[in-house]
């Protein structure tokens, strides 16, 4: 439940529940799922090594995990619901990799799994005839990240210092990427796509700009007096959600010049990542943005009203350095530095679970199952982290 002295949806601090005399729970109904923790091990007694990413895909029972050997497990299950403990399908794809393993993660239909790698070499296991296929982009261009486009399923983007590289027609083993964007001229931090022939990205310089397939140069810019680390879109809104270095917390619309919204205090701690509440029956609450803090808190903002907190969920104690809402939204997980995790059902904002991982985390590892029953945390053990589902209670108090 909600901590002493937190912000409630009106923006008004909450007494103490103790000095109230009840509880949260006491006041309200509410059925949301037992969360459990699950493991897998990857690995033999005599091999050693690291899980550095595991996805679900969004369509199908398939876990799909990059290993630091350059190993890809993909273990396959009769059914979403089921543990995937007790999935049985399990295959291993060798990768001949001459490099570190950079991403991981499925289009759109969950019909490709992309796996990169940070000299270039990308490798792509078809899920319809379980074979894998490589390609490899002919000048060389590192690959830190890629980001597959959530409009259309052959298209992908990957990105390395300062270029971006659109890709198309995975299914047919593209040889040469459809185009290079080479504008930024600093570090490239991120990228989000927006639509089918449109994406976002940002840079230590400050930019952050609007890129379309097919033209040579941005459609739009961003101009921030600091470096934007991260992005998020709401594509219920059509807003774009920024974190910069500076602390600030910026949302920007396509038809303006200027952030419609911006948080920059400097009494708060600075924000580390962000995501949107995406609820489907509230667009009131779909302008929500949460944010993760160096304190440890766990923040959400109204991007459509002043820079007052709209809820506060002041539970972990080390810097928040991912915050994940499920699919379905009825979920918001966070996790810490130190592997703290937790996870809130947002009908009451109770915690549901809760867990000490016991690893470092790093940034953006959390991804939940299609159905929001389902978390898996990439880390640098021998294991598989799941936190799963097992049945549905109600409280009756």
């Amino acid at each position: 439940m909600l901590a002493s002295n937190t912000i409630n949806k009106a923006g008004k601090r909450e007494e103490d529940s103790e000095q109230k005399g009840c509880s949260t729970s006491k006041k309200q109904k509410v059925e949301y799922d037992v969360f459990v923790r699950n493991g897998i091990n990857c690995f033999k007694s005599e091999e050693y090594g690291s899980v550095y990413f595991s996805c679900f895909n969004p369509v199908w029972p398939i876990l799909g995990c990059g290993l630091s050997d350059g190993k890809v497990l993909i273990i396959e299950g009769k059914r979403q619901a089921d543990l995937v403990s007790i999935w049985e399908n399990k295959t291993w794809n060798k990768v001949n990799a001459m490099s570190a393993m950079t991403d991981l993660g499925w289009n759109m239909d969950g019909s490709l799994l992309l796996t990169a790698f940070l000299d270039g070499q990308i490798v792509l296991w078809n899920k319809n005839i379980k074979t894998s296929m490589e390609i490899k982009d002919p000048s060389g261009e590192q690959v830190w990240a890629a980001t597959w486009n959530p409009f259309l399923p052959t298209i992908f983007a990957t990105r390395s210092d300062q270029t971006v590289l659109i890709w198309d027609h995975a299914h047919n083993q593209p040889e040469t990427p459809k185009q290079r964007f080479a504008y930024h001229s600093s570090l490239l931090r991120d990228l989000v796509w927006i639509s089918e022939d449109q994406f976002f990205s940002c840079s230590d310089g400050g930019f952050i700009l609007l890129c379309q397939i097919g033209i040579e140069s941005p459609i739009k810019s961003f101009d921030h007096e600091d470096a934007v680390l991260s992005l998020s879109w709401n594509s219920t809104l059509n807003l774009l959600g920024c974190l910069s270095r500076n602390g600030s917390i910026m949302v920007w619309s396509i038809e303006t010049n200027e952030p419609i919204y911006l948080v920059k205090n400097e009494r708060m701690k600075r924000p580390t990542c962000l995501a949107w509440y995406l609820d489907d029956d509230s667009i009131a609450e779909s302008s929500w943005i949460a944010c993760g803090l160096e304190d440890g808190s766990v923040v959400l903002w109204d991007s459509r009203g002043n820079s007052d907190p709209v809820l506060s969920l002041p539970v972990q104690t080390n810097s928040i350095w991912d915050v994940s809402f499920s699919p379905d939204g009825l979920f918001l997980a966070s996790i810490d530095l130190q592997g703290n995790l937790v996870i809130w059902t947002t009908k009451t904002w109770q915690i549901v679970f809760q867990s000490n991982l016991s690893f470092r985390a790093s940034k953006r590892i959390l991804q939940w199952g299609a159905g929001g029953r389902k978390l898996a945390i990439a880390n640098p053990s021998e294991q598989i982290h799941l936190i799963e589902a097992v049945e549905l209670v109600k409280n009756k108090h």
